[in-house]
């Protein structure tokens, strides 16, 4: 099962590791080479004199796992891992953008959690449909529970049952689930009128550069004279995949400079690429990491990211390795930092924006307005989030109060073209574009803050910006502008 509370939730069941990595190399591992080491020698001998003749009689297997872990913590190094074989196999899942679930995607209402897409998989079997409103699983009512409490509940270890009780219409229908391991879309495509294409890509699995490039072509075919490549909360992967991208884009060159240990730079090149005849404009955010932000700073450096757009990037730049161990064990080194092609860094530094917009639905209005679109239409329901009528992954807040609609003040400012100004002194937000100006404050009514959100009475806004037109039913919440 996946979510749609912040944003579509590959991005936390797929991969919560954020990995640029180099898969089972043929070496076996590297402790071995050290056995005969006193260093080795006198960690043995403490090893037996404990199991040996400790009042516990402690497991061996859990005192040499205690041993290891306490090695790695020792490094300082959150992406120096071991892993037991089952953690393995969980974190190899989240390369390939697997998880254990039903098979749905959800979204949050103010009534409650809505199925609001069925993959293939044991729900989709079952008969579960969009629109669903879950009210319980097994048998206990999720009335009032956040989206991740709910998911939770629904996730669990592959091949055990769960039941989850939906409401349709005026019935109710259980259905009674074995959860199975489901492989999650790792690319996305949209085409946005007049000939915007969309590429989205949610992790740097085994099979996503492949896909990228028949999505590509697509959208070729359909016409497109401007491409976003989307890489919004993409976690990273494999080095290959990161190579394989940036070659649908850039003839040959470096993909990036490595620095191993003792400073030697084993740069990673290609060749055989090739370029597009348009320009591409790449969306990033605080949680693009690893390879997204390798093959982001590649094409910043080649000059074929025309402009990024976002917030600056995770920071994560280093190579990891996995080597296998007895048992079906196996423990990630991190063995290089990586540069840019331009020998930047990004370890710790992340990836600057040349445009910084915060707000997932400002950010994809942003890249739409500079792709070439001027009249934008956000639609939004229990369904999600559209814009000019196409769906998208994104999520914005609606605030409804005593008949008196409130939305995010980023998404009017980013949608009229303008800039806002946040004054806290007397809590209020001044909203400028177009040679006009509008105040709103909080004492007035016309302002609420939630969780750190300004959001502003739109019939206020409407007032003052004349090209803002919107309508509400409760149902469907429309707003659109032209910048």
């Amino acid at each position: 099962m996946s979510t749609k509370s912040k944003r579509t939730v590959w991005k936390r069941t797929a991969a919560a590791v954020l990995s640029l990595t180099l898969l089972f190399p043929a070496a076996s591992s590297a402790l071995a080479a050290d056995k005969a080491s006193g260093d080795s020698a006198r960690l043995k001998e403490v090893f037996d004199l404990i199991q040996q003749n400790h009042v516990s009689k402690p497991d061996a297997k859990k005192l040499s796992e205690t041993a290891i872990r306490s090695m790695v913590t020792s490094l300082n190094d959150p992406y120096t891992v071991y892993f037991t074989a089952e953690e393995l196999k969980k974190f190899e899942g989240s390369l390939q953008n697997n998880y254990v679930g039903v098979g749905v995607r959800v979204v949050q209402q103010d009534d409650g959690v809505y199925v609001f897409d069925v993959m293939d998989g044991p729900a989709k079997k079952a008969g579960m449909k969009e629109d669903d409103l879950i009210s319980a699983v097994d048998g206990e009512s999720v009335e009032g529970l956040k989206i991740d409490d709910i998911t939770k509940k629904i996730m669990g270890v592959e091949g055990t049952k769960v039941s989850v009780t939906v409401k349709r219409g005026g019935e109710s229908i259980v259905f009674n689930l074995t959860r199975q391991t489901i492989q999650l879309p790792v690319v996305v495509n949209k085409r946005f009128d007049p000939g915007v294409g969309y590429l989205r890509v949610t992790s740097f699995s085994s099979d996503a550069a492949e896909a990228a490039a028949e999505q590509l072509g697509q959208l070729k075919q359909q016409g497109i004279n401007s491409l976003i490549l989307d890489l919004r909360d993409n976690p990273g992967g494999l080095v290959d995949t990161a190579v394989n991208m940036a070659k649908l884009f850039v003839k040959e060159g470096v993909l990036i400079h490595t620095k191993d240990r003792d400073d030697v730079d084993e740069p990673v090149k290609f060749s055989n690429g090739t370029t597009q005849p348009f320009p591409v404009y790449i969306l990033v955010n605080e949680y693009s990491a690893s390879a997204s932000e390798v093959l982001t700073g590649a094409l910043q450096d080649y000059n074929v990211a025309t402009k990024v757009i976002g917030m600056k990037t995770y920071g994560k730049g280093s190579v990891q390795t996995l080597f296998p161990l007895s048992g079906g064990d196996a423990i990630k080194i991190t063995i290089e930092e990586y540069l840019t092609p331009k020998m930047r860094k990004v370890n710790k530094v992340g990836i600057t924006p040349d445009i910084e917009v915060d707000g997932e639905v400002p950010q994809l209005i942003t890249a739409l307005r500079e792709a070439g679109i001027g009249k934008i239409s956000v639609g939004r329901s229990k369904k999600g989030v559209t814009i000019n009528g196409i769906a998208v992954d994104d999520d914005m807040g609606v605030i409804r109060e005593n008949g008196a609609v409130f939305v995010p003040s980023r998404l009017l400012s980013t949608l009229l073209g303008g800039t806002i100004v946040w004054n806290g002194d007397d809590q209020s937000v001044q909203l400028a574009a177009g040679g006009a100006t509008g105040t709103y404050a909080a004492a007035a009514g016309e302002l609420k803050l939630d969780h750190g959100i300004s959001y502003i009475q739109i019939g206020r806004v409407a007032e003052t910006f004349r090209q803002l037109e919107w309508s509400d039913n409760e149902a469907q919440f429309t707003v659109t502008a032209s910048k």
